[in-house]
């Protein structure tokens, strides 16, 4: 039985790579690109976009969803310590994917993510952003380093439109926590109205 996932795309080197993977060995992968303007620019969405028209060259049966984020993002912004914001809105983002994968019937949603890359992919905050969500995550590149990706990306032809000059997001900030427990998270999220941001969230299917 053919497994569908909802992949969390950015437009980062490892998000398309993990897409190819999945993709590669049978699954039915579904793209969600989070539109995290104005914390982001409108290089990073164009590159978004064009690597989501890469990964369709490459498998012709995958879709491609967007969504505006940018009301969750200036919520985490106003409302949650800034150390937190990265965990913060790793959560978000689960959520919203789960929201999207029980509208078209996916079992699972997946990331870029690999251990240790970045200060929301420790261990103990993995641990903290998976108890978001009750969907299976899938991450294709957990063991992988950091060059073993941007071979596969050079080969599948990702990687020079991943690289190209853009703002990845300006909500990151400058002491983000390295570790985390559930409970200290949760309490970041008191003052955050979760259930109608996520609630919120417009899914527009792109290119049919």
């Amino acid at each position: 039985m053919v497994q569908k996932v909802v992949l969390l795309l950015s437009a980062g080197i490892d998000s398309p790579v993990a897409a190819h993977l999945l993709a590669e060995v049978g699954f039915e992968v579904s793209l969600l690109y989070m539109d995290t303007r104005p914390f982001t620019d409108d290089n990073t969405v164009a590159a978004a976009h064009t690597l989501a028209e890469r990964l369709q060259e490459l498998h012709d049966d995958i879709d491609f969803y967007t969504c505006d984020f940018s009301e969750v993002e200036k919520s985490i912004a106003k409302n949650a310590s800034s150390h937190f914001q990265c965990i913060l809105c790793r959560r978000m983002m689960y959520r919203g994917a789960g929201r999207l994968a029980k509208k078209i019937g996916a079992d699972a949603i997946a990331t870029g993510e690999s251990l240790g890359q970045v200060a929301s992919q420790t261990l103990s905050n993995l641990a903290s952003e998976d108890d978001a969500v009750d969907i299976t995550i899938h991450r294709p590149l957990i063991g992988l380093d950091k060059e073993e990706v941007i071979q596969i990306a050079k080969k599948i032809g990702t990687f020079d439109i991943s690289t190209q000059p853009s703002v990845c997001c300006m909500l990151t900030p400058d002491g983000p926590r390295v570790s985390s427990t559930v409970k200290e998270v949760d309490r970041q999220e008191d003052d955050l109205d979760v259930e109608n941001l996520i609630e919120g969230l417009i899914f527009e299917k792109k290119g049919g």
